[in-house]
Order: structure tokens, then sequence, then C-alpha cells
């Protein structure tokens, strides 16, 4: 009995969001072109394909991808609410341990993936360029369906790629994630 309420008082003063979250988020950051370093907050940090861990904090961050002979890319991860400190309702030194910590908030989107340019590229290279950036687009966004054979996705991603359904149903069902259907279906000629 003295153990379950030395466990209920510990969990009445810690903080839900630092308990079950953390102080320190990990973050996935990838991009069409390999080794391209990464900064956060104009610090360098590693390259892709590479995660980052961020503490936790009411601020947002900035994550910039430079390579030579290419354009730098950007993005911002926006600090939010941590819902899990919902739970905190159960007390203030919950709530002051979250805030003390981080733990209160967390960063969204907790993996990004940066489309980067050439410079200088031609109208055609432009194009192309566009047309491979909408098919990463659609099969990030859509893996789960692609994966499962959804014939609405499948179809509209054959739209997109000049591809056969069929063709694209085998690319994706032999491919290990998300990058790699993607690398399978621009690679593959329509």
């Amino acid at each position: 009995m003295k153990k379950f309420q030395a466990v209920i008082t510990l969990l009445l003063l810690s903080g839900c969001g630092t308990v079950f979250s953390g102080t320190q988020q990990n973050v996935t950051v990838n991009t069409n072109v390999p080794e391209a370093k990464v900064y956060v907050n104009g610090m360098p940090t590693c390259s892709t394909p590479c995660a980052v861990d961020l503490k936790r904090a009411n601020t947002n961050v900035i994550i910039i991808l430079k390579k030579d002979g290419y354009q730098d890319a950007t993005v911002a991860l926006t600090s939010q609410f941590n819902l899990i400190s919902i739970i905190n309702l159960t007390g203030v030194y919950s709530w002051t341990t979250d805030f003390l910590s981080g733990g209160v908030w967390k960063y969204s989107p907790d993996a990004v993936y940066i489309e980067m340019d050439k410079k200088e590229m031609t109208q055609a290279e432009t194009e192309q360029s566009q047309k491979i950036s909408k098919i990463r687009r659609f099969v990030l966004f859509n893996y789960s369906a692609l994966k499962v054979g959804d014939k609405e996705h499948l179809d509209s991603l054959s739209a997109l790629t000049g591809l056969k359904t069929d063709r694209l149903r085998d690319l994706i069902k032999n491919a290990s994630n998300e990058i790699d259907a993607i690398n399978k279906i621009v690679l593959t000629p329509g």
C-alpha cells in the first residue's frame, strides 16, 4: 500500500508532459539532396538524413538546409502546447515542473522533408523539379493509403506520374518506407 501511495504522490508532484514526453524532442530532417548541411537556429547540427534533438520550449525553431550548387531551404517548427500536460490538472506543482522543464511544449511537425532546388536551373529542369516535388508530396501525405492499395489514391498518383496503377502498386509494395517509395517512383520511366 505504501508503494502505491508513493507512486501516486510522485505522479501528483511531477509534470506529466515532462514524465511522458521528456524535455527533449527528436525531429527527423530529410531532403531530396543527400548530405545537405542542417542548421538549427543558425548552428550547424548534422547532414541529411539525420535527426536533431531539440530542447522543448515556447519558441519556434528555424531549420535551414545548405549545399553547394543548391538554393538554401528553410522550414519553421512551431512550438505548441503538449496535450499530455492536460493530465497536470492534478496539481499546481505538476504545472510548475512542466513549465520549468519545457515539457508543456512540443514541436510540430516532428519530421520534415524539405525540397531543395538547384541554382540556375533551365525552364525544363524547373518544370521537372516541380513535377517531382508534387509526386514526393503526394506520396508523403498519402503513403498509408497507397501502401494498402487504395484505388482512388493509386489512380491520382498514376495521373500525376504517367505510370500504370499496377506498376505503382508493385513499386510501393516493394518499398521499405515513404522515401524509398518516392525514389522508386521518380526513377521509373513513365
